[in-house]
């Protein structure tokens, strides 16, 4: 790697909760907690039969509120307290970070490519998972296209992405 390559973006409450929602979309795509999903809509239909047969309408109500919850309610929840908390610390960041060949450098400190453990692409930016936090990217947070794509091929290249 010869390219040194910056990324510069404000980091405020609307971009904390997107890049939020996007980790939240992606888990509920790719994880085991998907499966949550699919045994209440089997236990709804387990419960509209004992409804039917014996006129027992308390699972039906249960397990259709836990549908409802799972695939609707959760992310409006967990919206509403992350603007709840980022409203309490007020905060607006300008953040730079520096590509260079043993990883990626902020003012004070280095991510070595050891503490990024996954990369997630996205249309609209890049979502990094380091050891104890995520950090988001967005597309227009790189000076040009090329850098984009060179960030890209350059987490390719250490097995990242």
């Amino acid at each position: 790697m010869s390219k040194e390559i910056s990324i510069r973006f404000t980091w405020n409450q609307d971009l904390a909760i997107e890049a939020s929602k996007k980790f939240y979309d992606y888990d509920m795509r790719h994880s085991n907690k998907r499966y949550f999903g699919w045994l209440f809509v089997g236990l709804t239909q387990f419960a509209i039969v004992g409804a039917l047969k014996h006129d027992s309408y308390g699972l039906l109500y249960l397990c259709t509120f836990l549908v409802v919850y799972w695939y609707y309610g959760r992310w409006y929840i967990r919206k509403s307290m992350l603007k709840k908390f980022y409203t309490k610390i007020e905060f607006e960041k300008e953040m730079e970070f520096t590509l260079k060949d043993d990883g990626l450098y902020t003012k004070d400190k280095l991510i070595s490519w050891d503490s990024i453990y996954k990369i997630i692409k996205f249309d609209d930016g890049i979502l990094l998972q380091i050891d104890s936090s995520t950090l988001f990217f967005k597309r227009d947070a790189f000076l040009s296209y090329d850098d984009f794509v060179y960030f890209l091929d350059v987490m390719k290249e250490k097995g990242k992405l």
